[in-house]
Parts: structure tokens; sequence; C-alpha cells
């Protein structure tokens, strides 16, 4: 990007607009020193981001704490979110708690919104159930 004939090479500015300050202050500071502060949503943004840039260290990272953080609350989000960045990790973790909970799920208004945004998802999870999830491919 600086070493051809593009703006960013005759001025020496990147200019990124699809994330925040705060975000791509704390994805610069990991890739010199290795380390970051997260919750939820940092480590949300920062995988997106490092899925984007490649940054396959900071992404595993993230990824590994989201997974942590998985509950009946945040199941189907963090599901078609692993799902959409390719997160194997956090799908499996995901898709555990709802394969724990396939009983009640059709019952939980985040299924319902998931039926309505993307039913592809929801036949996928009720796939793996029938597969015995252990032989579900991901």
């Amino acid at each position: 990007m600086l070493e051809n004939e593009m703006e960013e090479s005759r001025s020496g500015i990147i200019k990124i607009y699809d994330v925040s300050y705060d975000v791509l202050r704390a994805f610069v500071h990991y890739m010199y020193t290795a380390e970051a502060l997260l919750d939820e949503q940092m480590a949300s943004d920062l995988l997106v981001l490092a899925e984007k840039y490649e940054v396959k260290h900071l992404k595993t990272y993230c990824e590994k704490f989201i997974t942590s953080k998985v509950n009946n609350e945040n199941a189907i989000a963090h599901y078609a979110f692993a799902h959409h960045h390719s997160a194997k990790q956090l799908l499996e973790a995901s898709l555990s708690v709802l394969m724990d909970n396939m009983s009640t799920l059709a019952d939980w208004e985040e299924y319902k919104e998931l039926v309505e945004k993307d039913p592809r998802l929801v036949v996928e999870i009720y796939e793996a159930q029938h597969c015995g999830w252990e032989g579900h491919r991901l």
C-alpha cells in the first residue's frame, strides 16, 4: 500500500474508516507488545480486525478469550459471529452450549431472531444435533 503509486504512498497516511479509534489503538498496541486488555466487545472487534489484516496470533488470542465467555445468554450470537469469521474453536464452544439446550432453544428470543436473519445457521444447528454433533463438520 505504501510502496506503489496509491494516494497512501504519496501522503504517507493510511485512512481506516471501518474501526473505532480505541480498537485501532488496541490493535497497534498488540502489534508492538503482544498484549491486549480485552472485554467481550473489544475481543470481538479485534478478532474482526485481526482477520482482515491476517494477524493470526491476535485472532486466536481473541477467539480463546471469547470462547471462555460463552454461555446460554450469548451462545447464539457467538455461534453466528464465529460462523461469519471462521472461528472454529468459538463455533464449537457455542454449538456445545446450544446442543445442551436443544429442548428449550426454540423458546429463546435470540433463536427466533436467528430464524429470521439467517435460517441457514438454524439448519446447521439442527444438522449438528442430528449427526450427534461429534460427527458434524464445521
